[in-house]
């Protein structure tokens, strides 16, 4: 399980999809037994620093990276 910490701002998203060589179902198995776990590690003034613990195989992006 992979950890990465990031702050967002009002209006900004995240994405969560499938890494390109993503095993799907060996991704399935994991997220059957572990799930996705998003923590608020701090919060203040219209932005909020998020812990995203999810499998190897999920990307999360920050939208702004995510070409139109």
């Amino acid at each position: 399980m992979g950890r990465l910490i990031l702050t967002r701002r009002t209006h900004e998203q995240l994405r969560l999809t499938l890494k390109p060589d993503a095993l799907v179902d060996d991704l399935l198995d994991q997220l059957e037994d572990e799930g996705i776990w998003i923590t608020v590690v701090e919060a203040e003034a219209g932005r909020v620093r998020l812990a995203v613990e999810a499998p190897e195989g999920l990307l999360v992006l920050r939208d702004e990276l995510i070409e139109a």
